[in-house]
């Protein structure tokens, strides 16, 4: 091939771009903030060229929204045909999501957006649509299978099992490296008292 072919060809599209930028972008927001999170700070994370990441994205918040979607803590929807299997599995869902970089992150911007309502408000709404509308149909499926009353409160529900999830997390700090079990049986335990407490138990 001549120099000039080369040249019209240009360089080869990297197929791993986008999951290093995400990679890059989760550890920068992590470490810095939204206060210290830029595009130039993510490119040299993830050794990419600048002019990549700003043809890819117009701003560092679409990326932002963009990572954490792509890495996102409720990635598999749930449907075990029971309230009790749904809520175990929401919890360690979250258990698990929420204790990797993605989540903490996540955890973050939602801080940063009650200093920067007007930068992250909408961002935080991307974020947590699909989430809250997964996590509802847990709840209104159990309602058609007659597992709970049509006057159940779904919100209480959600937030009794996601608050707790979320304390777990955040003040735990847990370094066993049997997680996965200790996760279940913490959502095991976190449902079974949850359904007890609304009267389903």
């Amino acid at each position: 091939m001549t120099d000039e072919a080369r040249s019209r060809r240009g360089r080869p599209r990297d197929p791993h771009l986008e999951d290093r930028v995400y990679d890059a972008a989760l550890e920068v927001y992590w470490e810095k903030g939204w206060s210290g999170f830029t595009l130039d700070a993510v490119a040299r994370r993830a050794s990419v060229g600048r002019a990549a990441l700003y043809r890819r994205w117009e701003s560092k918040g679409a990326l932002v929204v963009d990572a954490l979607e792509a890495r996102s803590p409720l990635a598999t929807p749930i449907d075990l045909g029971t309230l009790r299997a749904d809520l175990t599995e929401l919890a360690v869902q979250l258990l698990q999501g929420y204790g990797g970089t993605a989540g903490l992150v996540s955890l973050r911007v939602a801080l940063d957006a009650r200093v920067h309502p007007d930068l992250l408000g909408r961002m935080m709404e991307t974020l947590n649509k699909s989430r809250l509308v997964a996590a509802r149909l847990i709840v209104h499926r159990a309602q058609s299978r007659g597992e709970l009353p049509e006057s159940a409160d779904t919100t209480r529900i959600l937030e009794l099992v996601t608050g707790a999830v979320l304390s777990h997390v955040i003040f735990s700090h847990r370094t066993d490296a049997d997680r996965a079990k200790t996760d279940r049986v913490y959502a095991e335990n976190l449902v079974e008292a949850v359904l007890g407490g609304i009267g389903t138990g």
